[in-house]
């Protein structure tokens, strides 16, 4: 499932709070969750 959120994440298709529900709803670890938003800032950055 991590695959495919992170995809989808990367996509734009989900949001940070998005990614806040998957957590609460245990399909994401805190760290999952944490990897996913930090190779998003990286491409964003130059």
């Amino acid at each position: 499932m991590f695959t495919y959120i992170q995809e989808y994440y990367s996509l734009g298709l989900y949001a940070d709070s998005d990614l806040d529900v998957f957590f609460a709803a245990g399909m994401l670890t805190e760290d999952q969750e944490n990897e996913i938003k930090a190779a998003k800032a990286s491409e964003s950055t130059p």
